[in-house]
């Protein structure tokens, strides 16, 4: 397996994995923008302008475009996340071209067209209903938005409403003029093909744009520490804690993630053992890391019953300070290890992990982290390395509580 990387004379940087065994080629362009670039009045326009870049070019319309990959047997899909952007296709590697002719298309050719535009806010509006209806992708959000304390790290992805209904084709263009055609601009390509044949196809299309310079994130503020409460006629009641945790370019991250499979990451952890497995608290119990280019969040959720919550919520801080306190066992980090590392190896099985793998590396780490050189870091973490990260780490006051639900009639909730 071979990985090579050139940088155009326009900026756009191009990276490619050789994989022999591939009958596939999966394509992906990067920008390094997503909802954290944007302002309050624009919340939300990039995962507008995802949707939209499948909504006909100059020379092909929206059913042209559908048609074309699924003519191969190939498909298409985007995704906007806080800190990028980004659509890919995947088709046998035979029809490499024709993926990066569709692909250079909508990101060079896109029309935005008015109609088309209109019609795509009923479908962003109903998505957004979709997760004020998911009450986890409801408090994900609210907990993001007031941990954030207003930073744009803590916007919806998605948006809101009013802002995607007032979206018109002039502020899509301009949005997408100066935010998506910056440096930064990545292609990914993945499969049984030479660097140099895809250099040279993107080449045509990519190598003469006009780039403007990187825009650099507004530093977040203090994360807000904090109880919010939104009361919501559910059956259950949801909870998260959050804490702030370690950004993708840490060296801590090693640590951090074996401490957060110890901890609530896994089945056999700490938490998912105390609450469902011994107590039957809570069917969904679990942690997770969010790191950004500088800043991260560890938080735990757990979907209860209104008159379960405070029980939760004392295992939880008791699980919390024994991780914090060292009192885990060094088995648990041997576990936790060999966890991270066999899903690693697993997912390397699959072409868009390794496209998105590819460009993620070098958005954020200007670099390419061989799995060699991950299964390594991951092997050198020691259970002290764990203790050391948990005692900072895992402090009560670093921690936020979001709840969402029929609450306690006192809202009398804390950690």
């Amino acid at each position: 397996m071979t990985v090579g990387k050139t940088v155009l004379d326009s900026g756009v940087t191009i990276l490619s994995e050789q994989v022999s065994h591939l009958r596939s080629v999966t394509v992906g362009i990067w920008v390094s923008v997503g909802s954290r670039a944007e302002s309050p009045r624009d919340n939300g326009i990039g995962h507008f302008i995802e949707h939209l870049l499948f909504k006909g070019t100059e020379g092909r319309k929206a059913i042209d475009i559908s048609r074309e990959i699924e003519s191969v047997g190939g498909s298409m899909n985007a995704c906007t996340d806080r800190e990028y952007t980004f659509f890919f296709a995947k088709a046998l590697a035979k029809d490499f071209p024709l993926v990066t002719d569709l692909l250079s298309d909508i990101f060079l050719n896109s029309r935005f067209d008015g109609e088309e535009l209109e019609r795509e806010k009923g479908v962003v509006l109903q998505e957004i209903l979709m997760v004020e209806d998911n009450p986890e992708d409801y408090l994900h959000d609210f907990f993001h938005e007031s941990f954030w304390g207003g930073h744009p790290l803590g916007f919806p992805v998605q948006g809101t409403a009013g802002n995607v209904a007032a979206f018109d084709r002039e502020r899509v263009l301009g949005y997408f003029g100066d935010r998506f055609r910056r440096q930064g601009t990545i292609v990914s390509v993945v499969g049984n093909l030479p660097h140099e044949r895809v250099v040279a196809e993107f080449s045509k299309a990519m190598g003469s744009l006009d780039l403007g310079s990187r825009l650099l994130p507004e530093a977040p503020p203090p994360p807000r520490p904090g109880v919010f409460l939104k009361k919501r006629p559910l059956e259950q009641l949801h909870l998260v804690l959050g804490a702030p945790g370690v950004s993708r370019g840490s060296e801590l991250k090693y640590a951090a993630h074996v401490m957060n499979i110890v901890l609530g990451g896994s089945m056999s952890s700490r938490l998912f053992q105390e609450i469902r497995e011994k107590r039957g608290l809570a069917y969904s119990i679990y942690s997770s890391l969010s790191s950004y280019a500088d800043s991260g969040i560890l938080k735990i959720y757990a979907g209860t019953s209104r008159e379960k919550a405070r029980e939760v919520l004392s295992v939880t801080s008791d699980v919390v300070d024994a991780v914090r306190e060292g009192r885990f066992r060094d088995d648990e980090v041997v576990l936790a290890k060999e966890l991270i590392k066999g899903s690693m190896q697993l997912n390397l099985e699959s072409a868009e992990y390794r496209m998105s793998r590819l460009a993620m590396n070098e958005m954020f780490l200007g670099r390419l982290e061989s799995p060699e050189d991950v299964l390594r870091r991951v092997d050198d973490v020691t259970p002290e390395h764990v203790r050391l990260l948990a005692a900072s780490m895992l402090r009560r006051d670093r921690f936020s509580l979001a709840a969402v639900g029929d609450l306690p009639a006192d809202d009398g909730l804390a950690f």
